[in-house]
């Protein structure tokens, strides 16, 4: 009896150890691994396994913004069952990481938080953290902007009413072509390509007094959509010719 008082406060109690056999992940692709228990002192009822998908995101409070813990995504791999005293069990797993899952990028993590759920005890967790790529349509997109003059400034992840997107932030090499303080790409991918809230910030500095005011009332900013599907991010000329099209509008 003392051994189960103990076990659900977490001494003695069952422990897990998820492994990920994937190297190579990208978003939409399967992430396989196994999920390692080892039973505690005592024999322990196991609700459920949740591997829980989850990452950092800039979210607005007031006047500013903090940084806070989403979950992008749960899959369960297991039903209720049970573990016995010292037993171990290896619980095979594959699943498809979601297309909207954040790559990342400089300073971006995402990570899998392995859950044992389990009645009236502290649930043994394990965190794994991922490396994930942009898969090919993404990194023609942003091959794209490399060509016509812009670099990558920053990466981040931003919840906004109850969704979440991966922000790109591109500033221009030079401003004698395009007259651009950045173009923020809000971008959501999915099953069929990459649909985008863009913001283009206009260089106030290049339109005088005028542009100095609009810039200091926010004014300099134009918000749009813009959606590519997968057959056109094969081709990255095709891509350039798009979004040069599309930002001459605004240049």
């Amino acid at each position: 009896m003392f051994k189960k008082v103990l076990a659900r406060l977490g001494i003695g109690a069952a422990s897990v150890d998820t492994i990920i056999h994937t190297k190579d992940l990208y978003p939409g692709k399967n992430v396989e691994g196994v999920v390692e228990i080892k039973g505690g002192s005592v024999a322990q009822e196991i609700n459920h396994i949740g591997l829980k998908l989850k990452s950092y995101a800039k979210k607005k409070s007031g006047d500013d913004e903090v940084n806070v813990k989403i979950q992008l995504h749960e899959e369960r791999v297991s039903s209720k069952m049970k573990i016995e005293a010292n037993e171990e069990k290896v619980i095979p797993f594959s699943f498809q990481l979601p297309f909207y899952t954040p790559i990342t990028l400089r300073h971006g993590q995402v990570w899998i938080e392995t859950d044992l759920d389990i009645d009236l005890s502290i649930d043994p967790t394990d965190t794994d953290f991922l490396k994930v790529h942009a898969h090919e349509e993404l990194a023609n997109f942003v091959e794209a902007f490399k060509i016509l003059g812009f670099r990558l400034r920053q990466v981040e992840v931003e919840a906004q009413n109850g969704r979440f997107y991966q922000e790109w932030e591109f500033v221009p090499s030079s401003k004698r072509e395009w007259r651009f303080d950045e173009i923020e790409c809000m971008i959501e991918p999915n099953k069929d390509g990459l649909f985008m809230v863009v913001a283009v910030d206009k260089a106030g500095s290049y339109r005088g007094l005028t542009g100095l005011l609009q810039e200091s009332l926010g004014l300099d900013e134009k918000k749009t959509s813009l959606s590519f599907k997968n057959e056109q991010l094969k081709d990255v000329q095709s891509i350039v010719n798009s979004v040069r099209a599309f930002l001459q509008q605004y240049n």
